[in-house]
């Protein structure tokens, strides 16, 4: 595999951070706003899944960058 692929491009692992919390503040308003309350469970799943989905998308753009750039 590709070691390069690895590597954290910071600027782009971090606006998708942001853009990931933005939808989870989002989710978490209309869920507040529907149902009057939130789950412990969902705030603590909700922040840990957040990062990881960050990057597994901060990687997949990466990797088509990396791909045009390539031909």
């Amino acid at each position: 595999m590709n070691e390069r692929f690895f590597d954290l491009d910071r600027a782009v692992f971090f606006r998708v951070l942001a853009a990931t919390l933005t939808m989870v503040l989002i989710g978490w308003s209309v869920s507040l706003w529907h149902y009057g309350e939130l789950a412990t469970r969902d705030i603590v799943g909700s922040l840990i899944s957040a990062p990881i989905f960050a990057y597994m998308v901060h990687l997949w753009i990466v990797y088509a960058r990396d791909q045009e750039t390539d031909e």
